[in-house]
């Protein structure tokens, strides 16, 4: 997230939210699970062992490390944003964010489709709306009213067409094409941007798909969705005259060169809900631990070696990092009681992560109001009372308004509208339950990806 000019001009995003799909204790719970960087379970709770048969159905349920995941993410966010040069590679906690935003988005809409037998959009935009929209509008008051009474640099200037930009989710197309500064309030909202539009596009796609055809059309868009991501990225990159800040920004901000992160995640969640991601043999286990172990060490190089400004970046880096997140999600999932999914599901990361929503839309205002431009403070002195000021703020907006509307949402749409509109909220609370797999399903082994998307497209789950 450059601004043009070099790898430290710019912002990361942490995935913006997502939705609610759900804990078996309670809608807040759920929702945690699903928001993007956003949200667990307080507790953090985990309702079963991540190893299931095939012939029992994938059950989400509470994810504590999930939540640490974001947790984690967004801590990279916070020093990058602070310190360019510490981690060079911080923007890989945008591959995580995507990733798994596209995976609880699907989990929850093939959830709802298998538990009442449809999707409703209205119910599934409204729940979005709930959920992401009074941080958001707490947040560009908030600035609205900073810059009635200061001024930094050109910023408050630009501050309007910012705000528009956050509040209609087009920050990305903003900042692909240069006209949203990097030093602008609101820089951090093109990450919120991509997935929102990424939203309003899938959940139609994946509801005509099961309403008009069925989960082999679903498939065919997702595949179709990262290889023309992937191809339009590789295009702009191998065609342009020179490798410049206008091109590394355009392939680096913009919905359309950054989609497959967010289809990958979908890919997953059509085969955790399908079946095609239970009933691990041992070999396939072992292959998972390896993977995931490399995984990781993908991410410790790219973290301290691969900066922004990198050509190498959009046609290597970006994938290897999206890849590298699907196989860490996956190995989470069924492997909830190793030392790492505790690790990462210690109250405070899941408290830490509960928040990652409000800290991120927080976090990159908070810089630059207060900076070496405009305060003349230590560096450690500046640096606390950002902080401060930050977890102060999303402390503050996840106890007093997230909350609060998570569970007067959960009883509006629990409440009220026909059976099946009420049935379709529950499916908020309840764990994604596709139908039992068959006796030959049961008895196969799935030791890789290659291998569940054959089983999946041949049986059109």
């Amino acid at each position: 997230m450059d601004d043009g000019t070099d790898a430290g001009a710019g912002t990361v995003a942490p995935p913006g939210e997502t939705t609610s799909l759900g804990s078996s204790r309670s809608s807040e719970a759920t929702d945690q699970v699903l928001e993007h960087p956003t949200t667990t379970s307080e507790n953090g709770a985990t309702p079963e062992s991540g190893h299931q048969s095939a012939a029992v159905p994938f059950r989400l349920g509470n994810r504590p490390a999930l939540t640490g995941i974001r947790a984690v993410g967004m801590s990279f966010v916070l020093i990058f944003h602070s310190n360019f040069h510490t981690l060079p590679g911080a923007w890989s906690a945008l591959g995580v964010f995507f990733v798994l935003s596209g995976f609880l988005i699907t989990t929850m809409l093939a959830s709802e489709q298998q538990k009442t037998g449809r999707i409703s959009l209205n119910h599934f935009y409204s729940r979005r709306a709930f959920r992401l929209l009074p941080p958001l509008f707490i947040t560009v008051a908030l600035l609205a009213a900073y810059a009635g009474v200061v001024r930094v640099f050109a910023a408050s200037d630009r501050l309007w067409a910012d705000i528009s930009g956050a509040t209609f989710y087009y920050s990305d197309y903003r900042s692909a094409f240069g006209h949203e500064s990097s030093t602008g309030f609101l820089a951090q909202c093109w990450s919120l941007a991509v997935e929102e539009q990424f939203y309003l596009i899938w959940a139609v796609l994946f509801f005509a798909a099961l309403k008009y055809g069925t989960r082999r059309i679903a498939y065919a868009i997702v595949v179709a969705g990262i290889v023309l991501s992937v191809a339009n990225r590789m295009w702009i990159v191998l065609h342009a005259a020179h490798w410049n800040s206008y091109v590394a920004g355009r392939v680096y901000y913009a919905f359309d060169t950054r989609a497959d992160a967010l289809f990958l995640g979908c890919l997953m969640g059509l085969l955790a809900t399908g079946g095609h991601l239970q009933d691990w043999s041992p070999r396939a286990k072992r292959i998972l631990s390896l993977l995931a172990l490399a995984s990781f060490g993908v991410f410790v190089w790219i973290l301290f070696d691969v900066g922004l400004a990198a050509r190498s970046l959009p046609l290597v880096w970006l994938p290897v990092s999206e890849v590298a997140s699907a196989v860490i999600i996956i190995y989470l999932l069924f492997n909830d009681r190793t030392l790492s999914a505790r690790a990462l599901g210690l109250p405070l990361l899941v408290l830490l992560g509960n928040m990652s929503y409000a800290v991120y839309l927080i976090h990159w205002p908070v810089y630059v109001a207060i900076s070496p431009f405009t305060v003349k403070w230590p560096f450690w002195v500046y640096e606390s009372v950002r902080v401060a000021i930050i977890l102060g703020l999303a402390f503050a907006s996840w106890y007093l308004v997230e909350q609060p509307l998570m569970a007067w949402r959960k009883r509006v749409f629990s409440s009220e509208g026909p059976p099946t509109a009420r049935a379709s909220a529950k499916v908020e609370e309840a764990s994604a339950s596709p139908p039992p797999a068959t006796d030959a399903a049961a008895s196969e082994e799935r030791p890789g990806a290659a291998r569940a998307l054959t089983v999946a497209w041949r049986r059109g789950r």
